[in-house]
């Protein structure tokens, strides 16, 4: 913020033209500020909580004992969704390590899940709590909703193509 206003001080001789440029500005970096903060809110209450632990206990429960070698595999498919509507942070450090200490148990190791969690990245980069995609929608005057009605014909398919390179290149497994 400091430096900012050094640069206006600099650049811009009158408050006029300070205040027009940051008018200017600010319809992209409002939505973006309000977005990470909503995001940040968001994380904390679930987290303490408890909400995003029983999230990934119930997602885990659908998968029957005998099938725990398919952990990677579901926690693949699962980061799609959860990868599209959940912030990095409240998935990251919610969700991936309950997903990671359930897979232990079956003796999966942790990178397997972070590996088979990145996938979702894909489609997180389309989602409405990507703050980049905030700035690009801002700054070329976009919707969302017509960017995901094109985005995600390409996104879900090329998600589960990664799926599938995954399990061929062995980056996860299905013992």
């Amino acid at each position: 913020m400091v430096a900012f206003v050094i640069a206006l001080l600099l650049n811009l001789r009158t408050i006029d033209a300070q205040q027009e440029l940051i008018k200017r500005q600010a319809a992209n970096a409002v939505p973006v500020v309000m977005l990470v903060l909503a995001a940040g809110i968001f994380t904390g209450i679930m987290t303490d909580a408890g909400m995003i632990k029983a999230m990934a206990d119930a997602a885990l429960a659908l998968v029957p004992d005998g099938w725990g070698s398919i952990v990677p595999l579901f926690t693949a498919v699962l980061a799609l969704p959860l990868g599209f509507f959940m912030s990095n942070d409240a998935y990251w450090f919610g969700v991936a390590p309950v997903l990671a200490e359930s897979a232990s148990h079956y003796g999966i190791h942790a990178n397997e899940i972070a590996r088979a969690g990145a996938i979702g990245q894909i489609l997180h980069s389309m989602g409405p709590t990507s703050a980049p995609l905030w700035v690009l929608l801002g700054l070329v005057k976009a919707d969302l909703g017509d960017f995901q009605k094109t985005a995600l014909r390409w996104g879900i398919p090329l998600s589960l193509a990664y799926i599938a390179f995954a399990l061929l290149t062995g980056a996860i497994t299905i013992a």
